[in-house]
């Protein structure tokens, strides 16, 4: 993903950085798309989810699910 000096800076600033709106198959309207850093798997692009309109790294996601289906079995 590449992101232009003003989008570094504000990811760097804010810990995210608006890229486009994008509407997909299922959802009612056009949400923002975000680029944000995970700690562990480093830049990712997420799109806000509930009412906090927090962004959670996809990589991140899939291995606590992951992680929760093996306790489950």
């Amino acid at each position: 993903m590449k992101l232009t000096p003003i989008q570094r800076l504000v990811l760097a600033l804010r810990g995210r950085v608006k890229l486009r709106y994008e509407k997909r198959e299922g959802w009612s309207r056009a949400l923002p798309i975000y680029a944000a850093r995970c700690p562990l798997h480093g830049l990712y692009q997420d799109y806000p989810r509930g009412w906090a309109d927090e962004l959670e790294c996809p990589s991140c996601l899939r291995e606590r699910v992951s992680a929760r289906l093996e306790v489950a079995v």
